[in-house]
């Protein structure tokens, strides 16, 4: 594991195609790292160490063009205060790309790893935070080691809108289809392009885009190998088909699910979920569209530092 310094981030408007992902400016002004996982690779990822108390984890979402940069507002108003981290997921940001078999598991096993080699390794339970399909690794990771965890905040999660289906055909085409070198380079071409980044960010802001987040999202798209974690993305690979049975009913920690109105996802099931397992809890932060830390970032900086307390406990 190498740790070094790292300086603001110089976000120019353009990047190189065969920039190396290590190469990529930090996303978040802070010290940062790189932790070698078997079977995983390299994850790089940001710390600050310089507040007290439980630590706090934050997981950015899976898209086109996705990383750390997406929790740049929680790092940022939770520094000197907690002991922060933000990773990149494998394929996303700084960590290492490539063709891989990029699975749910995968990511389950980069997140367990980096709480008790980076965030936690004397054992102590931190906070996580994950946004939208990152929720679903989250809630995996608890389910499996509960332990690990003080709290857990879902920022817009997946895999509570209607149930989803194995996707038969149509969902066999695309998958074959985007196995095709041709295919997927020429859709993820399209699906980074300034345009087509600022029109998906667009939809999940209800004020303006952030910027420096649009001007990242070019950089970390552009980098080598960025193109085969987001296709296996597309052609839904990484969700979890039952997530709400399997993964959130199953929890035993305290956790807080965000939400408001989302463009990609839904929340029909989240009452029922609500009443099956009583320790989710619901918390509306609106007005907001799927990354409520951009807009909204005090109000779940408050659901994230609420009391943790059992189902049933007095607080």
């Amino acid at each position: 594991m190498n740790t070094q310094t790292a300086a603001h981030p110089v976000l120019s408007g353009t990047s190189s195609p065969s920039e190396s992902a290590r190469d990529l400016p930090p996303a978040i002004g802070a010290d940062s790292g790189r932790l070698d996982v078997m079977g995983v690779g390299g994850i790089g990822y940001y710390k600050d160490v310089t507040g007290e108390g439980p630590g706090v984890v934050l997981i950015h979402s899976v898209n086109a063009a996705a990383s750390a940069y997406e929790m740049r507002p929680l790092f940022e108003a939770l520094r000197g205060r907690r002991r922060v981290f933000a990773l990149d997921l494998p394929g996303f940001g700084r960590s290492q790309r490539g063709d891989r078999d990029y699975r749910p598991t995968m990511y389950a096993e980069a997140i367990e790893r980096f709480i008790v080699d980076v965030a936690s390794p004397q054992g102590e339970a931190v906070d996580a935070v994950a946004s939208s399909l990152s929720s679903e690794f989250l809630a995996r990771v608890a389910v499996r080691a509960p332990t690990l965890f003080r709290s857990l905040t879902l920022l817009s999660p997946t895999g509570l809108g209607p149930e989803r289906s194995g996707g038969g055909l149509a969902r066999g085409i695309l998958h074959n289809a985007l196995r095709v070198a041709p295919v997927s380079e020429g859709l993820f071409r399209l699906l980074r392009t300034a345009p087509s980044i600022r029109y998906f960010l667009g939809k999940s802001f209800v004020g303006t885009v952030d910027e420096g987040l649009v001007r990242y999202s070019l950089q970390t798209a552009a980098a080598a190998g960025g193109r085969f974690a987001p296709v296996r993305f597309i052609d839904g690979a990484l969700f979890t088909p039952d997530a709400q049975r399997s993964l959130y009913e199953a929890l035993a920690v305290p956790t807080r699910i965000v939400y408001d109105q989302d463009p990609h996802t839904r929340f029909d099931r989240l009452d029922a979920l609500t009443r099956a397992n009583p320790w989710v809890s619901a918390h509306r932060v609106a007005p907001t569209l799927g990354l409520p830390q951009f807009e909204r970032t005090s109000d779940v900086v408050a659901v994230i530092e609420a009391p943790v307390a059992p189902p049933g406990a007095v607080t």
